[in-house]
Protein backbone atom coordinates (compact mmCIF):
# COMPACT_ATOMS: atom_id res chain seq x y z
CA UNK A 1 0.00 0.00 0.00
CA UNK A 2 1.26 3.46 -0.81
CA UNK A 3 2.11 6.11 1.75
CA UNK A 4 -1.01 8.08 0.79
CA UNK A 5 -3.17 4.99 1.16
CA UNK A 6 -1.73 4.26 4.61
CA UNK A 7 -2.21 7.87 5.64
CA UNK A 8 -5.83 7.86 4.45
CA UNK A 9 -6.47 4.62 6.35
CA UNK A 10 -4.96 6.09 9.52
CA UNK A 11 -7.05 9.25 9.20
CA UNK A 12 -10.15 7.12 8.76
CA UNK A 13 -9.26 5.17 11.92
CA UNK A 14 -8.77 8.39 13.90
CA UNK A 15 -12.03 9.94 12.72
CA UNK A 16 -13.90 6.74 13.55
CA UNK A 17 -12.32 6.66 17.02
CA UNK A 18 -13.40 10.24 17.66
CA UNK A 19 -16.91 9.49 16.41
CA UNK A 20 -17.14 6.45 18.71
CA UNK A 21 -16.04 8.54 21.70
CA UNK A 22 -18.67 11.18 20.97
CA UNK A 23 -21.32 8.53 20.36
CA UNK A 24 -20.52 6.91 23.72
CA UNK A 25 -21.04 10.29 25.44
CA UNK A 26 -24.38 10.84 23.73
CA UNK A 27 -25.53 7.28 24.47
CA UNK A 28 -24.67 7.74 28.13
CA UNK A 29 -26.79 10.90 28.21
CA UNK A 30 -29.72 9.65 26.08
CA UNK A 31 -30.28 6.05 27.19
CA UNK A 32 -32.10 6.53 30.47
CA UNK A 33 -32.63 2.96 31.68
CA UNK A 34 -31.73 -0.65 31.03
CA UNK A 35 -34.69 -1.17 28.69
CA UNK A 36 -33.62 1.71 26.45
CA UNK A 37 -30.07 0.29 26.46
CA UNK A 38 -31.45 -3.12 25.44
CA UNK A 39 -33.53 -1.52 22.70
CA UNK A 40 -30.50 0.32 21.35
CA UNK A 41 -28.27 -2.76 21.65
CA UNK A 42 -30.64 -5.01 19.69
CA UNK A 43 -31.77 -2.45 17.11
CA UNK A 44 -31.06 -3.83 13.67
CA UNK A 45 -30.71 -7.38 15.00
CA UNK A 46 -34.22 -8.19 16.26
CA UNK A 47 -37.74 -7.57 14.98
CA UNK A 48 -39.94 -4.90 16.52
CA UNK A 49 -42.11 -7.60 18.10
CA UNK A 50 -39.05 -9.24 19.66
CA UNK A 51 -37.82 -5.85 20.89
CA UNK A 52 -41.21 -5.10 22.44
CA UNK A 53 -41.10 -8.41 24.31
CA UNK A 54 -37.51 -7.88 25.48
CA UNK A 55 -38.00 -4.26 26.63
CA UNK A 56 -41.66 -4.19 27.63
CA UNK A 57 -42.13 -1.17 25.34
CA UNK A 58 -45.05 -0.88 22.96
CA UNK A 59 -44.35 -0.83 19.23
CA UNK A 60 -45.36 2.86 19.24
CA UNK A 61 -42.89 3.67 22.03
CA UNK A 62 -40.10 1.87 20.13
CA UNK A 63 -40.92 3.78 16.95
CA UNK A 64 -40.92 7.07 18.85
CA UNK A 65 -37.56 6.34 20.47
CA UNK A 66 -36.06 5.34 17.13
CA UNK A 67 -37.26 8.56 15.53
CA UNK A 68 -35.86 10.60 18.42
CA UNK A 69 -32.53 8.76 18.31
CA UNK A 70 -32.33 9.18 14.55
CA UNK A 71 -32.78 12.95 14.92
CA UNK A 72 -29.90 12.93 17.43
CA UNK A 73 -27.62 10.91 15.15
CA UNK A 74 -27.67 7.70 17.18
CA UNK A 75 -29.39 5.63 14.50
CA UNK A 76 -29.66 5.67 10.73
CA UNK A 77 -32.94 4.95 8.96
CA UNK A 78 -32.68 2.73 5.90
CA UNK A 79 -36.06 2.32 4.23
CA UNK A 80 -38.35 1.04 6.96
CA UNK A 81 -35.49 -0.22 9.13
CA UNK A 82 -33.14 1.42 11.62
CA UNK A 83 -29.53 0.55 12.32
CA UNK A 84 -26.79 1.73 14.64
CA UNK A 85 -23.91 3.78 13.27
CA UNK A 86 -21.39 1.22 14.48
CA UNK A 87 -22.29 -2.42 14.87
CA UNK A 88 -19.79 -3.23 17.62
CA UNK A 89 -20.94 -2.79 21.18
CA UNK A 90 -20.08 0.40 23.00
CA UNK A 91 -19.28 0.69 26.69
CA UNK A 92 -22.83 1.91 27.37
CA UNK A 93 -24.38 -1.18 25.78
CA UNK A 94 -22.41 -3.50 28.07
CA UNK A 95 -23.77 -1.91 31.28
Amino acid sequence: MSYKGKKADRLTELVEALARMKLAEVLERELHDSNERKLYEFTGRKTVKELAKITGFSVGKISGLWQEWTSKGLLVKEGKSYRKLFEEESEVERK
